[in-house]
């Protein structure tokens, strides 16, 4: 049985139980339902429930579709999105869960394959770096930090949108060091669950790179986080050992895996 729904509150309502069966994989779900008043084909949340098995769906533009749940489920609600004509064209979740949708994709003759595959990392313990250099920006660094979040998306492979006064409104977010007059490196606090927060947006300009400037801005983000009682999590790129090897050595320890999967042209 496949439902729609109208808007975020009435499905964090709904929902809200069965969301905190995970809440690090639920993050965006909740983040996302707060901004999503309406809902439309190319905006929309679905859940799909058999019997014991739920999968939610949810598309907040320009972010990619999110799924949540049972992959039993799958054929079911993207057959619903497919013949009904929702926008989906890139999709963020567990592996087991896009590996099924792609699986679906691909009997109907449209590839999605793996865009991004990421380990999902916490870490519960202060680590030794103690670096004074660590400030948080003010809003005459909008401009600037604006161009290095434009930097880490590019550097990412990300299609993320991002605009300058989303910068504006979540300046204090963010952690930086200055070297010769400019944000050399930078890291940004945001939002994970009710028990942590999550390290993004870690980044350190080409002419600053191998100072060891990301150990010190990461550490003493995961260092701020701790010492409030939270648990510290990030995601890491499993393509890119040095920053693999980087979160390790400050503690950090894989919890899961999962991905970002996209529609590819044949």
């Amino acid at each position: 049985m496949i439902k729609k729904y109208l808007n975020g509150n009435d499905f964090i309502l709904e929902n809200d139980e069965f969301l905190n069966e995970n809440e690090y994989l639920s993050v965006f779900f909740r983040l996302n339902s707060k901004i999503l008043d309406s809902t439309n084909k190319n905006n929309y949340i679905l859940k799909c429930e058999n019997e014991n098995k739920k999968l939610l769906v949810l598309r907040k533009e320009p972010y990619n579709t999110l799924v949540f749940g049972n992959k039993e489920c799958v054929k079911e609600i993207f057959t619903f999105i497919n013949e009904e004509g929702y926008y989906f064209e890139g999709v963020l979740g567990a592996n087991e869960i896009l590996e099924e949708i792609a699986s679906f994709y691909k009997e109907i003759g449209i590839n999605f394959e793996q865009e991004i595959g990421m380990d999902f990392m916490t870490c519960e313990k202060r680590c030794q770096v103690n670096c004074n250099e660590i400030e948080i920006p003010n809003e005459n660094d909008s401009d600037e930090l604006f161009y290095c979040v434009q930097r880490f998306i590019i550097d990412c492979g990300l299609n993320d949108v991002i605009t300058l006064d989303a910068i504006k409104a979540t300046i204090s977010d963010f952690r930086i060091i200055r070297r010769e007059g400019k944000i050399a490196s930078m890291a940004k606090i945001a939002p994970s669950s009710s028990t942590s927060k999550k390290i993004s947006d870690v980044y350190t300009r080409d002419e600053f790179r191998t100072l060891g400037l990301a150990r010190k801005v990461v550490g003493s983000v995961l260092n701020e986080i701790v010492d409030k009682g939270l648990i510290a999590t990030l995601n890491v790129d499993q393509k890119n050992p040095i920053t693999n090897h980087l979160y390790s050595s400050l503690g950090f320890k894989k919890l899961f895996s999962q991905s970002v999967y996209v529609k590819k042209q044949k």
